[in-house]
């Protein structure tokens, strides 16, 4: 898979969310990429510490009031740890808003141009209405302010929510904005109602995201006015898994909610990859809706 002018990836298993401290041993090296946790500019407390809930067997819930590191903590702390396994490591940011965004690219681009192979935008609906509205237009600001920081050569992975009716469009807003690559799909908001406590708001990732990601990503890979490839991501914990998503028209996928409940998963649906390379990919055929 061709992420950019200069990256190919060398195997369509990547790990998504990356933990900060991977276990060694394990084969992260046979991976196609890396990509980081979320972060923001600066960083925020959050009263829940990681904030990650396990809400059934396969599932999570990734609260909104977790703890989020910042940029700066990423690359003085983080990224010397996950280049270690010597594949490409892509940031993934979010901000509210477009010079959110233009900030913390601008300061990856001037104090990790030369350790990164590029970014993840992270396109999130706001948990508020006072945050700002997910439109075509503004995935297509945040994808150029990113691009424009970054330069021609790297990589601008953008991940999208999962909204199978809404996704094409958001997806054209990035390539239009010069995205490399997208990746569907980010987490879906979800309630928790613990046994004790206040209900919890967060992203659902996991088996239950799996369906709806699926759909995502065949809506994006048979629009014909996306030429960009797309990664598929959620609810990945076996080869069948993988092989369900290139059918449906994935170059590659990520693996973030099956590594924290089984760390090393990702580095051995690598090395099934690269054992085989007979995952069953032909595209799975046109149906209505």
């Amino acid at each position: 898979m061709q992420l950019g002018p200069s990256l190919t990836l060398q195997n369509p298993v990547c790990l998504a969310a990356a933990p900060w401290h991977l276990p060694d041993g394990l084969g992260y090296e046979r991976l196609g990429a890396i990509f980081t946790k979320t972060v923001i500019m600066e960083p925020r407390s959050g009263s829940r510490g990681d904030g990650v809930i396990r809400v059934a067997d396969a599932s999570l819930l990734n609260t909104t009031d977790r703890r989020t590191d910042g940029a700066e903590q990423l690359v003085q702390e983080q990224l010397p740890r996950l280049r270690r396994y010597a594949v490409p490591v892509l940031v993934s940011i979010t901000a509210p808003g477009i010079p959110g965004f233009r900030k913390i690219a601008r300061f990856l681009a001037r104090e990790a141009g030369g350790q990164i192979a590029g970014v993840e935008v992270y396109i999130s609906s706001a948990t508020t209405q006072k945050g700002f509205e997910v439109t075509p237009r503004f995935v297509r600001e945040a994808t150029e302010a990113v691009r424009t920081e970054l330069g021609a050569d790297a990589a601008v992975v953008v991940k999208l929510p999962p909204w199978p009716d809404h996704i094409r469009a958001l997806a054209v807003g990035a390539q239009e904005g010069g995205a490399s690559a997208l990746a569907a799909c980010n987490t879906l908001k979800a309630l928790h109602i613990p046994a004790h406590g206040e209900p919890l708001l967060g992203g659902l990732s996991g088996e239950a995201l799996r369906p709806m990601a699926l759909r995502c990503v065949y809506e994006l890979a048979h629009d014909e006015k996306l030429t960009l490839p797309v990664i598929g991501t959620g609810g990945i914990f076996t080869a069948q898994h993988v092989s369900d998503y290139l059918r449906c028209g994935a170059a590659a996928v990520q693996v973030a909610t099956g590594e924290w409940l089984e760390p090393g998963l990702t580095a051995r649906l690598a090395a099934e990859w690269e054992e085989t390379a007979s995952f069953t990919t032909n595209p799975v055929g046109t149906w209505n809706n």
